[in-house]
C-alpha cells in the first residue's frame, strides 16, 4: 500500500484541540481504560483527557526528523506509507510516526525506554500508560507486528499543528508470557484488531512535532474506519 495516501474529511478531532497545539509540548499522566478478556485493551479509551505540559528540559532540537528505535526480537512496527514529499504535513507524519514508535518502543520494553515522554501528550499519553502498565510487571511481553498504513494529513493549521490519520492493522500482536512463551492473549479487544487512528499533532516548543491528542474508531464501526480492513 505504499503511496495510497485515502485522503478523508476530519472526524474525530475538534479544530480547539489543535489550535492549542502550536504551543502545547508532551505531557505527563496515566490513565487510559482496559476492557476485554486476556488482558485486552480498548483503544477507545484514549478519548479520556490528560494534561499538557512542557517538554523536557534536554529535549533539543536534535529530536527532529524520523527517530530511529530498537525493538526486541519478534517486534515489529512497519509504516506502509511514504512520508508526504514536504511542508507541514512531512512534519506531522514525521511527528505521528515518532509517537508510534517511541510508543511501542516503551511498550516492548515494559516501560524502561522512556523516549515516549518526549513526543506524547495529553489523552495520547494516557492511551500509552496504559498499554505500558499492561507489561510492566514481566509477566506477559510484546509479540508479533503491528502495520500502519493510509496515513494522510487531511488538515493543517497555519504550519504549526495538523490533523493525522492512519489505519491500524494491530491484528498480529499478542501477549505472550515470559515464562513458557504461549500466548496468553490479545494486546486490544477483538473490536480494535483493526481500527482507525485520528491524532492531534503541534510543534513544540523544542521544535519538534509531538501527539497530544488520539481518537480511535474500531473498522467495523463503518463510516470512513471502515476502509482500515
Amino acid at each position: 500500500m505504499i503511496g495510497m495516501r485515502m485522503r478523508k474529511a476530519l472526524t474525530g478531532i475538534s479544530l480547539a484541540v489543535l489550535l492549542t497545539l502550536g504551543s502545547a509540548g508532551c505531557a505527563s499522566g496515566s490513565g487510559g481504560s482496559s476492557g476485554g478478556s486476556s488482558g485486552a485493551l480498548d483503544p477507545a479509551g484514549a478519548s479520556s483527557s490528560g494534561s499538557d505540559a512542557s517538554p523536557a528540559a534536554d529535549a533539543t532540537q536534535s529530536a527532529a526528523g524520523v527517530q530511529s528505535f530498537t525493538f526486541p526480537s519478534g517486534v515489529q512496527v512497519q509504516f506502509q506509507t511514504q512520508l508526504p514529499a514536504s511542508g507541514p504535513q512531512r512534519t506531522a507524519v514525521i511527528g505521528y510516526e515518532n509517537y508510534v514508535d517511541s510508543m511501542w518502543a516503551a511498550v516492548s520494553t515494559g516501560g524502561a525506554n522512556t523516549t515516549y515522554e518526549k513526543y506524547i501528550g495529553g489523552n495520547a499519553l494516557s492511551f500509552a500508560n496504559s498499554l505500558i502498565s499492561e507489561f510492566r510487571n514481566g509477566d506477559d511481553k510484546l509479540s508479533g507486528t503491528v502495520v500502519y498504513f493510509d496515513i494522510s494529513v487531511p488538515q493543517t493549521f497555519y504550519g504549526e499543528s495538523a490533523v493525522v490519520q492512519s489505519c491500524v492493522d494491530a491484528s498480529g500482536l499478542n501477549m505472550v508470557s515470559a515464562a513458557t512463551g504461549k500466548v496468553t492473549g490479545t494486546v486490544f479487544d477483538s473490536s480494535y484488531q483493526h481500527y482507525q487512528e485520528q491524532v492531534a499533532v503541534g510543534k513544540s516548543p523544542a521544535g519538534y512535532w509531538t501527539v497530544s491528542h488520539t481518537e480511535n474508531s474500531p473498522a467495523s464501526s463503518g463510516g470512513a474506519a471502515g476502509d482500515c480492513i
